[in-house]
């Protein structure tokens, strides 16, 4: 089952980020060094949070302050890994010839 969070906020990207690596509050509050209700006050937006508490915060759930910040968007791992595998891909025929093969698996 997918469940697709909202993240428009810093709350909602914190949760989000945190349910997609399959961490509780209780288990993100013990590597932080914090009690659960302050993670679920950041969750909420009810609590602001200093740059240096954003940055250990991003490291501890695997991602970046940037995208807690809303300045980038969170890709899919795979969608990632294939994009930088393409693009390491120098030769033009090899290349034409990976984007027909995708097309064709891509209308299965």
């Amino acid at each position: 089952m997918n469940i697709t969070l909202k993240e428009e906020t810093l709350g909602q990207r914190i949760r989000a980020q945190r349910v997609r690596i399959g961490m509780t509050q209780e288990e993100l509050a013990e590597i932080l060094y914090l009690k659960k209700s302050t993670i679920s006050y950041y969750e909420n937006d009810k609590k602001e949070m200093k740059a240096s508490s954003l940055s250990e915060l991003a490291r501890a759930l695997h991602t970046t302050p940037d995208y807690l910040l809303g300045f980038e968007e969170k890709k899919d791992p795979f969608e990632k890994e294939a994009l930088s595998l393409l693009q390491s891909i120098t030769d033009e025929k090899v290349r034409t010839m990976l984007l027909a093969q995708i097309k064709a698996v891509s209308t299965i």
